[in-house]
């Protein structure tokens, strides 16, 4: 409401403005005529050469009004274009928050409330000998979930205040997918397809590429409703390495690439169903950046599915 009624008065300031120089410009189309005019009433009587050169300097003001007002007409549209721009990315980004704040209220009270009563039944005996195992199985998902969460949030505040810093050392992106994929998908249920090279060399940061990773598998576990296949590919394309990652699944409504940004989560009654706080892939893209790459997203095609794909500057022996 605030920023709608700063808005408002920006507004009213502008449109002022406007019926100013619009009276001017009035003023001076009527200005040669009226100074004639005015003449000769006070007797001045002038002659028809004296009244045109009066006329013509009344004409070149009103063209150099004409051109500074327009000039000052454009900048002030410009003005409220970037206004109303900032004043709806802030009306989007305080919405996202509020919604950003519930979902992490919910997030945290979930997983603390199940771990809570599962430790709480332990301790007072409640439990059978032969369920031991499976109460403290769920208790320790619900305390990795709340610590995954928390992870994400502080380092979505890092990356807020300053740029990640990352070791670049010389990696093989088609060995790191071979050793860490297939764990990070079965950690999910899922069964990972692999199409990989021989050797891609890049220089990454290979916590910044375990984080990518674990967090594009985690995104597809939870939104690929109905299919446990997962494709990683790693390729040389140019002078940059290709990493994509396609699931099987519904894939999304909407622009992908506003799943980027930061508390997006899409739209669409599988997002709605599915818990999440929208900073998995906003960190993602952040890394990716962070690393001197570029990242996309869209539906798979043909066939259902969703893929995201990065690409990474290969190293420099392999540009050649």
């Amino acid at each position: 409401m605030k920023a709608r009624r700063m808005l408002l008065v920006y507004g009213l300031v502008v449109a002022l403005l406007a019926l100013m120089m619009a009276w001017w410009a009035v003023f001076f189309v009527r200005q040669g005529a009226l100074l004639v005019a005015r003449a000769n009433e006070a007797g001045a009587a002038l002659t028809p050469a004296q009244a045109e050169a009066v006329r013509q300097g009344a004409d070149q003001s009103l063209r150099m009004f004409l051109f500074e007002g327009a000039f000052l007409l454009l900048a002030l549209a410009a003005g409220v274009v970037l206004v109303v721009r900032a004043t709806r990315r802030e009306v989007v980004l305080a919405r996202a928050q509020r919604e950003f704040l519930s979902a992490v209220t919910h997030e945290l009270r979930t997983p603390l409330a199940s771990a809570r009563l599962a430790i709480q039944s332990l301790a007072l005996g409640r439990v059978p000998p032969e369920k031991t195992a499976r109460y403290l199985a769920s208790a320790e998902t619900d305390l990795a979930r709340l610590t995954e969460l928390v992870e994400r949030v502080l380092e979505t505040a890092r990356l807020g205040t300053a740029r990640p810093r990352l070791r670049l050392e010389r990696l093989d992106l088609a060995e790191f997918a071979r050793q860490r994929g297939p764990e990070l998908a079965a950690a999910h249920g899922l069964t990972l397809e692999l199409a990989l090279p021989e050797a891609v060399p890049v220089e990454a940061d290979g916590a910044a590429l375990e984080t990518i990773l674990r967090n594009l598998v985690a995104n597809a576990a939870k939104y690929a409703t109905g299919s446990t296949r997962l494709a990683l590919a790693v390729a040389r394309s140019g002078s940059e390495a290709r990493l994509a990652l396609r699931d099987f699944g519904p894939g999304v409504e909407g622009d992908p690439a506003r799943l980027f940004e930061p508390y997006e989560r899409g739209s669409g009654p599988l997002v709605a169903s599915r818990p999440g706080v929208g900073l998995g892939l906003y960190l993602v893209a952040e890394l990716v950046r962070a690393l001197r790459g570029r990242i996309r997203a869209r539906n798979a095609e043909p066939g259902p599915g969703f893929e995201v794909e990065l690409h990474l500057p290969l190293a420099a022996e392999a540009r050649t």
